[in-house]
């Protein structure tokens, strides 16, 4: 049966990956600098943006199992071009805010929709399909961040400018390469109610939810590099330009790695679950780091040790959670691994501030250190004790 080819899965994910980081980063200054808005009100933006990406993802996900991905595809790029053509000529308050918040929900819909897409890619093992999915969505978020470097003065109208072309080419590229048969599985999945589908098995499902309290739990402490590291830094004399330049490091590491596992088919190591562990014990080391911090190429080190890390697990659990899932599934699980993130994301930036303000940044990470080494044990236990068990659908 005819498939999406690669290639266009990757290049409509870079599209949408350059258009959405061209506008997320400028979010807090634009509300703080130029709306003139709170931190506080510009966080509770974010969050709110990050809910409605778990609402897009979780639901996209549930109707790629009943619907046809194609139409799909269209109505979520449609609707976030909207949203965007819109904040070109209206972006003061409140119309700002709450169009962030529907882009959010496009967001996670697209996310969702391109993860469950790349389970339909038969053609190519897994791990090079998710590896390769990941190295594109952040060769995007370079390139994005880059152009708000160059084109942001005091209008984000330029910006939305480019973002609703980007999503323009998106939707061309979709229109004519992403209508595809449906897999067998899931031409009846409309006519199937809730009980006639393929019952999981309790061994995967185990599974699939320890990667997803996993994810939710390093997504909540990952987002204190985003948030809470460049006040510290700020409070260890670290100029804020020393601090934008780990996020090159950390996207030209990314890319290193990336390259370096798409050469070898997205594979590290033989046992896809052993690559999670091996990239969630780099993940904790950074943390390790970070709360011995003080001179600045402790926080370049530690964000290396983090980037790889991320870039070695990451790509693996959307992967693994595809063996995992149901043929009439794959859909909806896929939506999770997008959802789960989402939820952390948006509750890092809360937990962060709560836990500095009753003790101190060296406590906050420091505690991301050992949480994260609890979660690496109980998962290995979890995984090594059942793996052997669980039923495989590739």
């Amino acid at each position: 049966m005819r498939e999406l080819r690669l290639k266009w899965l990757l290049l409509g994910s870079l599209i949408d990956s350059i258009a959405m980081s061209s506008v997320w980063p400028l979010t807090t200054i634009y509300m703080n600098q130029e709306l003139g808005h709170s931190l506080v009100m510009a966080g509770v933006v974010l969050f709110l943006n990050s809910v409605a990406s778990i609402l897009g993802a979780f639901t996209a996900g549930k109707m790629y199992d009943k619907y046809d991905s194609y139409y799909l595809v269209l109505g979520g790029i449609v609707f976030t071009w909207i949203s965007f053509f819109t904040l070109i000529f209206f972006n003061g308050w409140p119309i700002y805010p709450i169009l962030l918040v529907l882009i959010g929900l496009g967001t996670g819909w697209l996310a969702a929709l391109t993860n469950a897409m790349g389970t339909s890619i038969k053609s190519r093992d897994g791990r090079y399909v998710f590896n390769m999915l990941y190295f594109v969505q952040n060769l995007g978020v370079m390139i994005g961040t880059a152009l708000v470097g160059i084109l942001f003065k005091h209008s984000v109208a330029p910006l939305f400018t480019i973002a609703s072309v980007m999503f323009i080419v998106f939707f061309i590229v979709a229109l004519f390469t992403y209508r595809i048969p449906q897999e067998s599985p899931s031409e009846h999945a409309t006519n199937m109610n809730e009980s006639e589908k393929t019952k999981i098995p309790k061994i995967n499902l185990t599974i699939i939810m320890s990667f997803f309290i996993s994810l939710l739990i390093m997504w909540v402490f990952y987002q204190q590099w985003s948030s809470t590291v460049s006040i510290y830094m700020l409070k260890l004399h670290i100029p804020l330009k020393s601090y934008s330049f780990l996020w090159t490091v950390n996207g030209f590491f990314i890319l290193v790695v990336q390259g370096l596992l798409s050469s070898r088919g997205g594979k590290l190591l033989k046992d896809p679950f052993r690559q999670v562990y091996l990239g969630i014990f780099f993940f904790l080391a950074s943390f390790g780091l970070l709360a011995v911090a003080h001179q600045y190429y402790h926080f370049v080190i530690a964000m290396v040790v983090l980037t790889i890390g991320e870039a070695i697990a990451f790509p693996s659990i959307p992967a693994i959670v595809n063996s995992l899932s149901p043929y009439d599934q794959k859909g909806k699980y896929q939506g999770l691994t997008s959802a789960f993130p989402s939820a952390g994301r948006a509750l890092g930036p809360l937990i962060g501030s709560m836990i500095i303000e009753s003790t101190s940044f060296v406590f906050l990470y420091s505690l991301g250190l050992f949480v994260i080494l609890f979660v690496l044990i109980v998962i290995a236990i979890i995984i090594e004790s059942s793996k052997k068990k669980a039923t495989m659908y590739e």
